[in-house]
């Protein structure tokens, strides 16, 4: 086990495991120099890319990243529970708005990866060849997926509001982890599937969908308190600011952030 296998597994709680798999993935990440620090050596500053230097930043290549985390999952409750805590375990970074995928152990103390976004939430798998199958496919922001029946083109396609491949810049087309992917193949036999459903991984769930059936958003649902009138009063000033904004479809992004500017500008 290297550096960053090391100091992950020294963030997550003592009932959950990285898996075999996970940690010679890891360290085969690390060897080819993609392993980096944030800032001063400690366990929550170190990252793994999927990427080599020369493709990490550019715009079409994933999110995602692989890293663990000193922030509980209820730390932003007004009760914090650590029985909660300890049966979640951050582990990557899935999208640029805060969507993440984590160990989770289940009713049976079974642990399942899953994905925790910032609307939606679920099951990826039991299975860490899976789990990595769907890392290493190329989806722009696999934690922001409106579907798991899209491809990472398809996804792609969609987060930049076009419907054909004539409309999207060449910048914009998904850059996939080729080596990462070559990798999985040659050590695990793993091959890319077309979609992300293709390997059995369903469309995730709303957050407060009390019909769901997936097992990790339902035990979210019944752990999660009941907001306090002070939650509700933060929430609604929160629904009248982005109303303010009057933010629409069509708003190119040079406008989205224009208008959240003219925030900090009332404020001084």
């Amino acid at each position: 086990m290297k550096t960053f296998a090391r100091n992950l597994t020294a963030l997550m709680p003592s009932g959950i495991t990285l898996p075999p798999e996970l940690i010679e993935t890891f360290d085969w990440l690390e060897d080819q120099g993609w392993h980096q620090l944030r800032a001063e050596d400690r366990p929550e500053n170190h990252w793994l890319s999927i990427y080599p230097e020369d493709q990490r930043n550019h715009p079409g290549a994933s999110h995602v990243t692989f890293s663990g985390s000193t922030l509980p999952f209820t730390g932003h409750w007004s009760a914090p529970d650590a029985k909660i805590d300890n049966r979640i375990a951050e582990i990557a970074t899935t999208s640029g708005d805060g969507g993440r995928a984590a160990i989770w152990l289940d009713q049976s103390g079974k642990q399942q990866f899953v994905h925790i976004g910032h609307d939606t939430l679920g099951i990826i798998s039991h299975d860490p060849l899976v789990f990595l199958q769907f890392m290493a496919m190329g989806y722009p922001e696999p934690g922001a997926l409106e579907g798991t029946d899209l491809t990472p083109l398809q996804s792609a396609l969609d987060d930049n509001g076009h419907e054909n491949l004539d409309d999207l810049a060449p910048e914009d087309l998904p850059v996939p982890p080729v080596a990462f992917q070559i990798f999985l193949h040659d050590r695990f036999g793993l091959t890319m599937p077309a979609t992300a459903r293709d390997i059995g991984i369903g469309d995730f769930t709303e957050y407060g969908d009390t019909e769901s059936t997936d097992a990790f958003a339902r035990w979210v649902t019944s752990v999660t308190p009941e907001p306090t009138e002070a939650d509700l009063a933060y929430e609604l000033e929160l629904m009248r600011t982005v109303e303010s904004l009057d933010l629409k479809d069509s708003d190119s992004s040079d406008e989205i952030l224009q208008k959240i500017g003219t925030l900090f500008k009332s404020k001084e």
